[in-house]
Formats: C-alpha cells, structure tokens, sequence
C-alpha cells in the first residue's frame, strides 16, 4: 500500500506547467452581474441548494487591476462553440471536484455579498484581463470595494456535474445556478486552472452557446 497517495490532479496539474492561461475553446466571458441576471432557457431544477459557500479571500489591488490593463493584451477566444458539444476529459479525482465546487461557491459568496474585488480574485489574470479589456476598470474603485450586499439573497448554487480534467490541463464542470429574479436556473459551463497550488475561474461559457450531450 502506498503511504503516499498522489496528489489531486488539479495539483499535479498545476505543478506540471501544462494548464494555460488562454482557452482552447470558445468561451463566452461576460461580466459576472450579466451571469446574475441572465434570462433564457433554463435547466431542470434541482430540489435543493448546495450549502453557501463564505467569501474569504483578499481582494484585488488597484495595482493588479491597473497592471492587468497596462499589461499585453491576451487573445479573446471566440465567443461561442457554434453549438457544438462540450469538451470532453479524464474525470476527476474527488479532491479536485471538490475544489471545483468550493471555489464555485466562494465566487457566488463574494458576488451575493456585493465584493467584486474579491471576486475577481478567483478569476485567473488571463481571464480577468480579457474581462476587463471588455468592460475597463472600476471608475470608483472605492465604490467598487465597498460589500453592496443583494438584497434579494443573491445567486445559489444547485449542482455540478460532469466534474473533468480537460485535454489542454484545465478542468471544466457545468455548473446550475438559481437566481432570485430568474423563474428558472440556468446552466453554464466553467473552466478551471491551475495555479501556485489552487484552482482559478479561467472562463465561463453561457448555456446559449452550447449543448449538452
């Protein structure tokens, strides 16, 4: 019996320099308060929310956000999969879905509480970069730092499912969420790297612009 299991693939993912910062796949990126309030067809509901999670992570700094738009620009990849089906991979180990799940749930904490900063610090520089190239940085940063907690309880988490460690490094899960002002959940598919020994969002593809085999 081996008295050292292997580490999580997420781990090994990250130590192995072979996820990458850019997607390999069409990926819609959109700002998290349109995720918030998205409309359209929405995915079977599940019975109940999975425990929320806690905001608990440091906030980006001026100086990050102003050296991830002063710095070069890294490619867009194209906005949609055409309709085609997801990535497939390797599932993953039970440690590496449980980061999938906790940093899901940490980003949800930090956007129903109001604290964007620390919610763009789960966000990878990659993906964050080409977020901000699209929408700029916070005019009021003082503003953007203050907790505006939602007032409606804000976005819950139903499930995931489909929990895999991608061809290109990265992991990937769909991911149900409710919303209070949406009758339905909606259905998206994220993207995970890894990085220094954790997970970051890398990418959120909206369930308009996929199917589901």
């Amino acid at each position: 019996m081996n008295p050292h299991p292997p580490a999580p693939l997420f781990l090994r993912a990250g130590r192995g320099g072979n996820a990458r910062n850019s997607a390999a796949v069409g990926v819609v990126f959109v700002w998290c308060w349109v995720l918030f309030s998205s409309s359209g067809p929405g995915a079977p509901a599940t019975p109940e929310a999975r425990a929320p999670g806690t905001c608990d992570v440091l906030p980006r700094s001026h100086a990050e956000i102003a050296a991830l738009l002063a710095g070069s620009a890294i490619a867009t990849p194209a906005a949609t999969t055409g309709g085609q089906t997801l990535p497939g991979g390797t599932p993953a180990d039970a440690e590496s879905a449980l980061a999938m799940e906790t940093i899901v749930q940490t980003w949800l904490a930090c956007q129903n509480s109001g604290e964007q900063l620390r919610a763009w610090a789960l966000f990878s520089d990659g993906y964050l970069s080409r977020l901000l190239s699209r929408g700029g940085a916070p005019q009021d940063f003082d503003a953007a730092a203050t907790p505006a907690p939602d007032a409606d309880g804000g976005a819950r988490l139903l499930g995931m499912r489909g929990q895999r460690m991608l061809p290109d490094g990265r992991f990937g899960a769909t991911v149900t969420i409710a919303y209070p002002s949406v009758p339905l959940p909606k259905t998206f598919f994220f993207f995970f790297i890894a990085m220094n020994d954790r997970l970051l969002i890398d990418g959120i593809l909206g369930e308009i612009s996929f199917s589901v085999p």
